[in-house]
């Protein structure tokens, strides 16, 4: 008799390595130490990145490709290179258009600069009306929609909320927006806010989240208990958001996670490997995926969750990645850097092309390393094994054909689990086995 086919999600995967999930794709930036700090995938074949023009001050550069990474394109940007400005975020709508914020270095004033043709030129939006003020700092931009957008500073003064300035005409005007009174000493953090439909949350140096559902006009203010600088923040949906906090001296990362959309935040005791420098969601799927580099703490690699951040799996554990964004679980990229002898130096971008996010990849790569045998069995006598080991153990349940559960066992993979139905009448049963991210359910015949 043929054994059942295996039907497995998300069980965990050991010893893949760093080329079977990344490709790293050079960039030809003027200065090659400048690292990708911000990054926007728009879909398959159109990414663009930027430096943040910090290094040794070489005025910050933009990276863009159309074809997936085949190739890339790197452009200038008007920037004012007497003062030292950089770049503090991006937002890119498609292979023409985008938007970036800058900051000079050497003294205040933030712009707002749009492009329509992929970089070749560039025009300055909110001239007068925002960011006008001498002390502005922006921090991040996004754009929802072609005309719908929003644009987040620092605040003015300790008794102000972030400068927020709003748009409806794709920036051709910006209307001020009032949030929430700030805290001493809190600023937004430069990091991706995380987008889902119209809403937006933005994390902020004292552990908060700033929260509007609808793009931008209207905004409520949470908190963590950690009161810490977050340098990951990512919503799989309206409700459900994780938030992590780089452990700069080692691995132990703090994370805490959301279901009510930000509202309220709990701390998440984890299993696995979780990397702090950047968290996405994966679109279309329940998971997410962390990445981190090596920043003196060996925290290099990345990985990913689909139990909302209790258990995570290793993709690979070499590559060094800044920001991390994915559009669905085969589209997604990060930043690349590299420890050197006089700090970090760029490493072009990283372009995940693993099937193991998918549902059809976990099944076909996890199917080969699990056995049920003898399948049949004369005595009511078959043990259960994997060739990988599991990120937690996992729940294996035993059904009887009217669906009643006959055996249940907490399973970690380490050994072989042997499972008696000597007790039971001879007939079909199903052995389900349950991990954090899925099932798998075999068939067993009974003879006597």
């Amino acid at each position: 008799m043929k054994s059942a086919l295996l039907s497995l999600l998300g069980l965990s995967l050991s010893g893949l390595t760093a080329q079977a999930q990344w490709v790293n794709q050079p960039i030809a930036f003027a200065n090659t130490g400048s690292i990708p700090a911000y990054l926007d995938v728009v879909d398959a074949t159109t990414v663009w990145t930027a430096t943040d023009g910090l290094t040794q001050y070489v005025a910050p550069q933009l990276g863009l490709t159309t074809d997936g990474g085949q190739t890339w394109t790197v452009r200038n940007v008007p920037v004012r290179t007497n003062q030292r400005e950089t770049i503090t975020g991006l937002s890119a709508l498609s292979a023409t258009s985008a938007w970036v914020v800058t900051v000079p270095v050497d003294s205040a004033g933030s712009r707002i600069l749009h492009t329509t043709n992929g970089g070749q030129t560039w025009t300055v939006q909110g001239r007068g009306t925002a960011f006008f003020n001498a002390d502005s700092y922006a921090e991040v931009v996004h754009f929802f929609s072609a005309t719908d957008g929003v644009v987040v500073g620092a605040p003015l003064t300790q008794s102000s909320g972030p400068e927020v300035y709003r748009t409806t005409d794709g920036g051709a005007t910006w209307s001020p927006v009032t949030l929430p009174q700030a805290l001493l000493n809190e600023y937004p953090v430069g990091i991706r806010p995380a987008v889902v439909g119209n809403t937006i949350w933005l994390a902020t140096t004292k552990g908060r989240v700033y929260r509007s559902t609808d793009r931008g006009a209207t905004w409520t203010v949470s908190a963590t208990p950690t009161g810490q600088d977050p340098t990951g923040l990512a919503f799989r949906d309206a409700q459900n958001g994780l938030m992590s906090f780089l452990d700069d001296n080692g691995t132990n990362h703090l994370l805490y996670r959301t279901t009510d959309g930000g509202a309220t935040w709990t701390p998440v005791t984890y299993a696995g490997p979780l990397h702090g420098n950047s968290l996405s969601a994966v679109p279309g799927t329940n998971q997410y995926v962390s990445v981190g580099g090596n920043l003196g703490n060996n925290d290099q690699g990345s990985s990913y969750t689909s139990n909302n951040g209790q258990t995570w799996v290793a993709l690979e554990s070499t590559l060094s990645h800044a920001p991390v964004e994915f559009l669905s679980s085969t589209v997604g990229w990060s930043g690349g850097f590299a420890p050197s002898l006089i700090g970090l130096r760029g490493d072009g971008v990283n372009k995940f092309t693993s099937q193991v996010l998918s549902a059809r990849g976990t099944k076909a790569a996890l199917q080969a390393g699990l056995t049920l045998a003898p399948n049949p069995t004369e005595n009511g006598q078959t043990i259960l094994r994997t060739a990988r080991v599991f990120s937690a153990p996992a729940q294996v349940r035993v059904f009887d054909a009217t669906g009643r559960v006959v055996a249940q066992h907490t399973w970690p993979g380490t050994n072989p689990l042997a499972l008696d139905l000597s007790t039971h009448r001879a007939g079909l049963y199903v052995v389900e086995v349950t991990s954090p991210t899925g099932s798998i359910q075999q068939k067993v015949q009974v003879c006597y």
